[in-house]
């Protein structure tokens, strides 16, 4: 157990830089986030294919065993967030990828320590739901995502969103990491489901 968590640690220790995309986005309007991302996501799929296609290697910390011949996690971290920043209000898409960098950290770790944690080692076509003390974790470190966010100054392309949009951005974030998605067969990778959903999630809530 100790040397799967000390595993996930380093790759969740990359992960969380992640969180630099909203952080910079704060700081950014919205056509300059969208430009960057898209030449960071062409970078990016240029590396990956070249990896896939056994030109270059990757340090194995991190990619998991099973992304050695599919598509690695960052690409689908570095997509969602371009099609956040695209798609959500600015608040909306700032928070949805902090969920995703801290709560998916979070409940990485708790799955590490977890039997049965990690969901996308069961090798079936059914449903499968992470263990109650992991979605737990998931929603309370993304909750005090959004509880931090309230006291930030709001940049002046940026709304204010009240406690019950974060709350329900962290039950969006929670059920994209707890529940394996599937389309024709194929899981969707949980770094495209969390901010996505939580995103969602948030909009519809912040209508009403």
């Amino acid at each position: 157990m100790f040397d799967l968590f000390s595993s996930e640690l380093r790759r969740k220790a990359f992960h969380l830089t992640g969180s630099l995309i909203p952080i910079v986005y704060y700081f950014l309007d919205r056509e300059t986030a969208l430009i960057g991302l898209s030449i960071i996501n062409a970078v990016l799929l240029l590396i990956e294919w070249l990896r896939l296609k056994g030109k270059i290697e990757m340090p194995k910390v991190l990619l998991r065993p099973h992304e050695n011949k599919q598509v690695a996690a960052y690409i689908y971290f570095q997509a969602a967030a371009l099609i956040s920043v695209l798609v959500f209000d600015k608040t909306i898409a700032i928070a949805a990828l902090l969920m995703l960098a801290f709560g998916d950290t979070a409940s990485g770790l708790a799955g590490s320590m977890i039997k049965g944690g990690d969901i996308r080692n069961h090798d079936t076509k059914k449903i499968v739901i992470k263990p109650l003390p992991i979605m737990a974790t998931m929603f309370v470190v993304c909750l005090m995502t959004g509880l931090a966010l309230l006291s930030l100054p709001l940049a002046k392309d940026m709304v204010y969103l009240s406690l019950p949009v974060y709350i329900a951005g962290a039950a969006g974030a929670t059920l994209g990491d707890a529940i394996p998605l599937r389309i024709y067969g194929r899981p969707v990778d949980d770094n495209l489901m969390i901010p996505l959903l939580s995103g969602v999630f948030m909009s519809v809530v912040r209508v009403f």
